[in-house]
């Protein structure tokens, strides 16, 4: 897309500072224009008075006017000024500061005894009156500070301070505005690569700033990391499930390709318990991806947790009897919770079933049972094989097996915890793994004592 000149971000900020910076020094001359000069008028000392009288009583002796302004012409230090107090004028005007205002000579010349005037660096003594071709004028001596420095401000001429304010107001706003739009268009390179497909591309120079900027950078790279690992996590779901349905399937077709050589019907059952397999695997995959999305129905009620548990080792007693496996439920007292009982009994049984499933024979599953204030502590513990420490995280994910062989020698469809984690989410609870010691696996689960089904939609940590 592009853009005109004028609509540029960068543009329109350095438009607005110049003006700003502009209109400032404008108003500030203005003002300091209204401000009068600061002029003083001392009292001369008498001996100064007498030596610069004197001085002028000299210059009366040149017997004319233009005789006289061609002495004071000739002079380069100590220059004087002859004024006319008749006309009110200035009669060699060359050697005053054009700012100066000429009606303070003819004021003083009013004045009956010798002053001194300060006006800014300059200074003039008199009036010492004198008398040429009949004339009354009054003499004034000039003397002037030194210079300063061109690189004052104060000794730069007005239009030279003027350029020199405008060039460096424009050079400062035209950093400034490319200072604040650069990692704007940075960002919006980012953008632009980001969405043409490249989802490793991410914010480097703009993420390490330590402003707002730096933290639209970090955020731009949270939101790529998230979307990056959903599109990853979205291609190895389907890379699992057509995994998952292949199998069954393959065996499927071999039952009936055998079952047509044969045709003694004895590969029915497989053929059936196959179906049932991926008919399984399709109702859980769905359930998954209703609970994924938050489009699953929830239904909170009362209910007792611990009966709740009860009925589900029960339920499961005669599967471990087959392993000579023990369940065992400890709790002191009954715990009420206010969840949907059908959804948070299908999540534990497939914990429950889980643990059962890697729970050598012989083995013993303890679960306990642990309530306070604002919640119930859900603790099931068994004696399997465990779980390396760097994988405790990933086995809530789908399809996900410690083990790198996809065969599915356990049996079940990959998918128990994953529907048990966003089941537990749902209720805006907390599950995690951990190692059990000496050996086996132990899953946490933590559950608001009243629930209620407020989570965003495909969230998933």
């Amino acid at each position: 897309m592009t853009l005109h000149p004028s609509h540029y971000l960068a543009s329109r900020i350095f438009l607005w500072f110049w003006l700003v910076i502009l209109a400032t020094v404008a108003g500030t001359l203005l003002i300091s224009k209204g401000v009068p000069e600061k002029t003083e008028i001392r009292r001369l000392p008498p001996p100064v008075q007498q030596q610069l009288q004197g001085i002028a009583n000299r210059y009366a002796e040149a017997g004319s006017v233009e005789q006289l302004l061609e002495r004071l012409a000739s002079r380069r230090q100590g220059r004087w000024l002859l004024v006319d107090p008749q006309e009110q004028r200035v009669l060699n005007p060359a050697g005053l500061p054009a700012q100066f205002d000429h009606n303070w000579l003819t004021e003083l010349s009013q004045l009956e005894q010798a002053r001194l005037l300060r006006h800014s660096n300059l200074y003039l003594a008199g009036p010492f009156p004198v008398q040429l071709d009949g004339q009354s004028l009054a003499l004034y001596q000039q003397r002037q500070r030194p210079e300063q420095p061109w690189w004052h401000l104060s000794a730069m001429p007005q239009q030279l301070l003027l350029i020199s304010l405008f060039i460096f107001s424009a050079i400062a706003s035209l950093i400034l505005a490319v200072s604040i739009t650069r990692p704007l268009r940075e960002l919006l390179h980012s953008y632009a690569t980001f969405s043409s497909g490249q989802l490793d591309h991410r914010l480097q120079r703009l993420a390490n700033r330590r402003d707002e900027l730096g933290a639209l950078g970090r955020g731009f790279n949270a939101m790529a990391d998230r979307i990056h690992s959903l599109l990853q996590g979205q291609q190895r779901l389907l890379r699992d499930v057509s995994h998952e349905l292949r199998s069954p399937l393959t065996r499927a077709q071999l039952a009936l390709a055998l079952e047509a050589r044969q045709g003694q019907g004895t590969q029915l059952p497989r053929l059936q318990q196959e179906l049932e397999h991926v008919d399984q695997l399709l109702e859980e995959l769905l359930t998954y991806s209703r609970l994924h999305n938050g489009h699953y129905p929830f239904e909170p009620e009362a209910f007792d947790l611990t009966e709740l548990i009860q009925q589900l080792f029960a339920t499961n007693q005669v599967e471990a009897d087959a392993k000579q496996q023990v369940l065992h439920c400890q709790t002191e007292a009954s715990h009420s919770l206010v969840a949907d009982k059908r959804l948070l009994s299908r999540a534990l049984e497939n914990v429950l079933r889980n643990a059962m499933k890697y729970s050598p024979p012989q083995s013993r599953i303890e679960c306990q049972i642990a309530s306070e204030p604002s919640g119930v502590h859900i603790r099931f513990c068994d004696q399997g094989p465990g779980v390396p420490e760097t994988q405790l995280h990933a086995i809530f994910d789908p399809f996900y097996r410690v083990c790198d062989s996809r065969t599915s020698h356990t049996g079940g469809t990959g998918l128990g915890l994953a529907i048990a984690a966003e089941s537990i989410r749902q209720h805006q609870g907390t599950i995690t793994a951990a190692a059990n010691v000496p050996q086996g696996l132990c899953i946490n689960i933590w559950l608001p004592v009243s629930a209620s089904n407020q989570t965003s939609t495909g969230q998933k940590e």
